[in-house]
């Protein structure tokens, strides 16, 4: 979603309107003296996208609509809503209206498709189902003048949603609901997708390995495969061409015997690594049952010590029952390792049984084009000549053969990891659904990153007396230090909410899938805020605006950040007013 123009039409021929004021690439200032219309300004762009906001009468009573053109999902739209007392927005495409909206809860049910966000139904106060109305998301994205800097979230109504700002949190950055209404039927489904993810795992492991034992040990990398093949080829070639049959002939076979040579070094070498596996599995198993022993006989220890009544006078004592849990624990987890030790070496012994058997195979080959070297050497006939031509055919279709199967592995690879990349966003999921949901991995890196980033924000914002060392809690609000938002005052409190939200941006912004990429200010608090530090701060976030395809928008009464033409637009009032240039204004002649 990436805004492009706004226009305010006007409602009569006396009527106020604006000009089509075109949204920077990176960055969008509103740059003008108080009373001259920016905040109406600022707040028709969420006022376009479903929020309720009340403007004064002179603009009711002038103005008709609010016009936003944006780019949704690639698509060039215009969002019209009607100034009034009445819900009336329609969506326009190419100047035809497309889609028209009385109410926010179906504006909400189409954004949340057109943006690929979840519609999971939510628990409202009075415990009844809702959806996410996409309003309740605009807060973490736009900063109204008032109340947008006096805490993480503030809604343009009160909160109907429970735990709504850490639902919304989650579904800007995609995580799963925190208390979703249809919760026990969708803990069925995802428990059955998780079962059927498991089986599908174990099946596509078993044929990853079948793959894997087609192929000769050790496996090669396919770029090497594609080297060796292309050798062969020009072999073939220089023998196609060649007018010394003799002398090509003996190249040729010379050159089969040094790759085979070359195949069985490296099957040694790969042999005599499995042989000290096994040796030493071997010695590991032994130390294994030796412990296992030396347990077994602190345990016959333990129990005469109990048979003598004069230690342990009563049969329920509990003297020795640390040690007997010890043991038991102990033994066990001796066990497991064997059994994953026997495991490991059976696959070993399989494999180095397979690597002796291929290096027979290659010394046999070796063996019988060593004799065809010595014939061709004493012949000068065409029938050696064609043998090593038909051996060079042979090995590159083995070569091809090997390049195919490998090619199966790697892609029998890459859906095994999409299965298991699949099975852990269903855990994540049904981790969501249960009690310890705030445990998902998931969940703690969205917590870290936000910690770490506003931590980030908060030192180019210059703040002082406020901790770096920042935790997330459960709900997802961040807490500083020891202290919360509410007891920070002024501009410390400002800086942490400017930083606060500069993080949850970037946050979205580096997910290339996300469809929030606008960041709204209105007038962040410029007389609490040295210009110098909240340059240094706009000017980071253009930076990763440019990075990222992302929108800064922002009013300024005192601070003037100083534009890039190639990148940015400055909004300034162009009409008359009574004390200083204001943004809307009767145009000539007049825009319905």
């Amino acid at each position: 979603m990436k805004f492009e123009s706004l226009q305010f039409i006007a409602s009569h021929a006396g009527g106020w309107a604006s000009e089509e004021l075109k949204f920077g690439q990176a960055v969008t200032q509103l740059f003008a003296a108080n009373g001259s219309g920016k905040t109406p300004l600022i707040q028709s762009i969420m006022f376009c996208l479903g929020l309720d906001v009340q403007f004064r009468d002179d603009i009711i009573r002038n103005c008709s609509k609010v016009r936003l053109k944006m780019l949704l999902n690639g698509r060039p739209l215009a969002f019209e809503r009607l100034i009034g007392q009445k819900f009336d927005l329609a969506i326009k495409s190419e100047g035809k209206t497309v889609d028209q909206f009385y109410n926010e809860e179906d504006l909400s049910r189409y954004m949340l498709k057109a943006l690929g966000l979840r519609a999971d139904r939510l628990i409202t106060n009075g415990d009844t189902p809702t959806i996410p109305y996409f309003s309740a998301l605009l807060p973490l994205f736009y900063l109204d003048q008032d109340a947008g800097y006096s805490d993480y979230y503030v809604p343009a109504r009160q909160g109907f949603i429970k735990s709504q700002y850490s639902e919304m949190v989650r579904l800007a950055v995609g995580l799963p609901p925190q208390s979703s209404y249809d919760r026990k039927k969708k803990g069925i489904d995802i428990k059955r997708e998780i079962e059927h993810l498991d089986r599908s795992i174990v099946d596509s492991h078993k044929l990853m390995e079948r793959l894997r034992q087609d192929l000769p040990s050790p496996v090669r990398e396919q770029s090497d495969i594609e080297r060796q093949i292309a050798d062969l080829k020009s072999r073939l070639d220089e023998l196609k061409t060649t007018k010394d049959i003799k002398s090509e002939t003996i190249s040729s076979f010379d050159h089969l015997i040094t790759s085979l040579r070359r195949q069985h070094r490296e099957l040694s070498a790969q042999e005599v690594l499995l042989e000290a596996k096994i040796r030493g599995a071997s010695q590991i198993k032994e130390e294994i049952e030796s412990e296992i022993e030396t347990l077994n006989l602190n345990e016959e220890a333990r129990r005469a010590f109990i048979s003598f009544s004069d230690i342990c006078t009563s049969p329920s004592c509990g003297m020795f029952l640390v040690s007997a849990d010890s043991y038991g624990k102990s033994l066990l987890y001796l066990r497991d390792q064997l059994k994953d030790l026997d495991i490991v070496n059976i696959s070993n012994i399989q494999q180095a049984e397979s690597t002796a058997l291929q290096k027979v195979i290659i010394e046999r080959q070796i063996s019988e084009l060593s004799q065809k070297r010595g014939l061709a050497e004493r012949e000068a006939g065409i029938e050696m000549f064609i043998e090593a031509i038909s051996k060079i055919a042979s090995e590159i279709f083995e070569l091809e053969l090997e390049k195919s199967k490998l090619q199966k592995l790697e892609n029998q690879r890459t859906n095994h990891f999409s299965l298991i990349k699949r099975r852990d966003t269903a855990l994540t999921t049904q981790e969501s659904l249960g009690t310890n949901r705030d445990q998902s991995p998931e969940v703690l890196k969205f917590r870290l990153d936000l910690s770490e980033k506003m931590a980030d924000w908060l030192d180019i914002l210059n703040s002082k007396n406020i901790s770096r060392s920042i935790r997330v809690d459960n709900d997802l609000k961040p807490v500083l230090g020891t202290e919360k938002l509410a007891i920070i005052k002024g501009s410390s409190k400002a800086r942490t909410v400017l930083a606060f939200h500069a993080a949850l941006f970037e946050i979205c912004i580096s997910n290339s899938n996300s469809p929030f990429r606008t960041l709204i200010f209105d007038t962040p608090r410029q007389q609490e805020i040295h210009s110098e530090d909240l340059d240094a701060y706009i000017k980071a976030l253009k930076k990763i605006a440019i990075q990222n395809n992302a929108q800064i928008i922002f009013s300024t009464t005192s601070y003037r950040y100083q534009i890039d033409p190639a990148t940015d637009q400055e909004w300034l009032p162009r009409f008359d007013g009574f004390e200083q240039p204001m943004y809307l204004g009767r145009l000539s002649p007049p825009s319905y």
